[in-house]
């Protein structure tokens, strides 16, 4: 059996220990219209609700994840392991620890299920007690030069009605994407 001892280590600033390393991950991990460019990554390391989190076993970077707390739920806006790393555990046990150290609804997007690394990645969460939404769910583009992205919400511990859903959206579209009012793929 492995032992894993994870370790979360808020990043703050563009200078901090092991950067490069962080930030390559990040660039690695998302396509380009489901995360944010440096410069505006960097205008928000230290932006309350949100937090930037590597994540460590041992001494070694294994993952990042960046969430936003917004009151009765906390939303997982990236959570990437690294790539030679994936498929031994850890992005279970990462999960996991953060699950218990959280005692609220967590929320994250997912891609929609029309591709086979989609569907992988919805039946990872689904490993860990995520619930699917199949509710119409629209990423806001991250600037103008980016695209909005069809995706869907899961939840944790249990799925959501449609009236919670319009409220959890209507939360992270303010918050995390600065818009308005939820963003429903029309300008």
């Amino acid at each position: 059996m492995k032992i894993y001892i994870m370790k979360f280590k808020k990043i703050t600033s563009s200078h901090s220990e092991n950067f490069n390393e962080i930030w390559e991950l990040y660039e690695s991990s998302f396509p380009p219209d489901e995360k944010r460019d440096f410069e505006k990554q960097v205008k928000i390391f230290c932006k309350e609700p949100y937090t930037f989190y590597a994540v460590y076993n041992k001494d070694l970077l294994i993952g990042i994840m960046d969430i936003w707390n917004l009151g009765k739920f906390v939303f997982i806006e990236h959570l990437a392991v690294k790539e030679k790393l994936r498929g031994q555990g850890f992005g279970t046990k990462l999960l996991k620890d953060f699950i218990i150290q959280r005692n609220k609804k967590i929320i994250l997007e997912v891609e929609r299920p029309n591709t086979n690394a989609a569907k992988i990645k919805i039946k990872f969460y689904e490993k860990q007690g995520f619930k699917l939404n199949k509710y119409n769910y629209i990423q806001p583009p991250y600037n103008k030069d980016k695209n909005s992205v069809p995706l869907f919400l899961m939840t944790y511990p249990k799925a959501i009605s449609k009236s919670e859903f319009s409220k959890i959206r209507k939360k992270i579209h303010a918050t995390v994407y600065e818009c308005e009012k939820p963003y429903l793929g029309i300008n």
